[in-house]
């Protein structure tokens, strides 16, 4: 019986575990792309190299920077970025209307982008 019982507070604790993990990446996805839209809007070409993995950093252009930033203010974070599927060191953020906005890589310590989300 004692073996049970700790066996469900263990189970408990790892579920609520996970549901803490999964806010946090829904936080850390949003901040991200809260910091990129500012950047798009700010024109800040450089600021979003560093935000993609290294595949990406040389499609990041003035032009392509400028397009984006008209685009990123006809929706808003909670659209862009309403849920995330982690996967080991990467998570996958999906918009408000089920399709994936993005891949973000762990990068060190650092999110990166793993697909050019604005054009």
């Amino acid at each position: 019986m004692k073996i049970r019982s700790l066996c469900l507070a263990l189970a408990a604790l790892f579920t609520l575990g996970l549901g803490v993990a999964r806010a946090d990446g829904l936080a850390d996805a949003k901040a991200f792309i809260g910091k990129q839209v500012g950047q798009l809007k700010a024109g800040d070409v450089a600021g979003l190299k560093a935000g993609f993995t290294d595949r990406f950093q040389d499609k990041i252009t003035a032009e392509v920077v400028k397009k984006g930033a008209d685009q990123a203010g006809k929706m808003t974070i909670d659209e862009l970025v309403a849920g995330v599927e982690p996967a080991g060191d990467a998570m996958k953020i999906k918009m408000k209307n089920g399709r994936t906005l993005t891949t973000l890589v762990k990068a060190g310590a650092a999110w990166k982008a793993d697909t050019l989300w604005f054009k």
